[in-house]
């Protein structure tokens, strides 16, 4: 059943602006870490709508916000983050001296932001999952997973509402009967999902393409494309019916839309 607490009132002039890893960037300059608290206020002080970032869990239960499985691309380390404990965490600095958070840092830090969170394992689905509702987020919080199985384990954890965007084996089924035209067959597909969080092209699908778009629409699904960092793209992108933009640069972001 979908939910609409987290997605509300279309603005019309311009699509959501995802910050991606929060903003890292001043200007031209890499000033802060990605997935940062330093980079998450950047983006929000850019205007981004929406905070997207990825849950890790620690050897001992914690949910982190850090993409990667390991510290390997950015502290050159190939430790997993499952095998180390928050507080060994803590002791890692990134290379612009930020710290990997926890989701509960974060969520306490804006709490007024709206998260895009990705589930990056098994354990996010739980302990994540419980950080989101015990601090009373689930009104902010968009639950996304490459993984179908892993977005329906997680939200079936909970009675409470949560907005989601469906995994890679849906948003596939969803391309090939919006192309072949089976409408209420594309409609029971998206019954359940807030989103379809989509690249333009990948493994030579075009998302972009007009006989996709035309009929996914109008079910009610929101559309957020990845990862655009360039402004003719974004705006291509809205005149197309993008409701959403997922950027690396909300700065440039808010700039092509203002």
């Amino acid at each position: 059943m979908k939910t609409t607490a987290y997605l509300d009132t279309h603005p019309g002039t311009r699509p959501r602006i995802f910050a991606h890893r929060g903003l890292t960037y001043s200007g031209d300059k890499q000033v802060a870490d990605e997935n940062t608290l330093a980079s998450f206020e950047l983006a929000l002080a850019a205007g981004a709508d929406y905070l997207e970032s990825d849950i890790q869990v620690t050897k001992d239960k914690v949910p982190v916000l850090f993409h990667d499985n390991d510290l390997k691309r950015l502290v050159g380390k190939r430790t997993l983050i499952s095998q180390v404990t928050l507080s060994e965490l803590n002791q890692i600095r990134l290379p612009h001296s930020g710290q990997i958070p926890t989701l509960a840092e974060a969520l306490k830090r804006f709490p007024e932001a709206k998260f895009n969170l990705d589930l990056k394992t098994p354990s996010a689905e739980t302990v994540g999952i419980e950080t989101i509702l015990s601090l009373g987020a689930q009104n902010r919080v968009l639950v996304s997973s490459f993984s179908e199985a892993s977005r329906k384990r997680a939200l079936a954890r909970t009675t409470t509402p949560l907005a989601s965007s469906a995994g890679s084996s849906k948003v596939l089924l969803c391309y090939l009967l919006a192309r072949a035209g089976f409408e209420k067959a594309l409609n029971r597909q998206v019954s359940d999902v807030d989103a379809l969080q989509i690249p333009t092209k990948r493994y030579g699908i075009d998302f972009t393409h007009p006989k996709f778009l035309e009929r996914i629409l109008p079910t009610g699904v929101e559309i957020h494309f990845w990862t655009i960092n360039d402004p003719k793209t974004m705006l291509e992108l809205f005149s197309l019916g993008a409701h959403g933009i997922v950027t690396d640069r909300s700065d440039i972001a808010m700039r092509t839309f203002s």
